[in-house]
């Protein structure tokens, strides 16, 4: 029993990576963080930020995926709170290496230092990934996988595009 139920756990195909930032207060040199989490390959199927009491605001909490801003979804926003965990569901694929997101943190508290750990749900089978999505046929699913990939693939492009036209616009200008 113990034997199976160790293999179980070094098997697993669904697993949540977490990472703890500690922002130092505003003006000092850790004030803006910025903190690789690795992951595997797969679905992102949930998403949570914890800001502990006292956070009052003043830490923010953006994710990437390279470049791009996963979350939140609106580019130039970020998360925020005070003695909350805001969660989500989401189906985000991550199937392209680096299999990694990078957390940026800034604190704008003048006083204290501030802590936040980001949570992320994901399956990294497709076994897995289809109980997110239970109500379609394993070929329906794949064809939903492709689908969706692609059109990541093309709001990514389109968000990199736009920035770049930004920054020459910004260096230009």
């Amino acid at each position: 029993m113990m034997l199976w139920f160790s293999l179980l756990s070094v098997n697993r195909k669904v697993v949540i990576y977490s990472k703890t930032i500690i922002s130092g207060k505003s003006g000092d040199s850790d004030a803006s963080r910025s903190i690789v989490l690795s992951v595997s390959k797969g679905l992102v199927y949930r998403i949570e930020v914890d800001f502990p009491p006292g956070c009052c605001g003043l830490l923010s909490v953006k994710v990437f995926d390279g470049s791009y801003q996963v979350w939140p979804s609106s580019r130039d926003d970020s998360f925020a709170g005070d003695g909350q965990v805001i969660a989500f569901d989401d189906s985000y694929l991550k199937l392209a290496a680096p299999y990694e997101f990078r957390i940026e943190t800034i604190n704008s508290d003048l006083t204290y230092t501030h802590k936040t750990q980001v949570r992320i749900g994901m399956a990294s089978s497709e076994a897995f990934m289809s109980r997110y999505m239970p109500s379609i046929t394993w070929d329906k699913f794949n064809e939903v996988l492709a689908k969706a990939a692609i059109e990541q693939d093309k709001m990514r492009e389109a968000a990199i595009k736009q920035a770049a036209k930004e920054l020459k616009i910004l260096t230009n200008g």
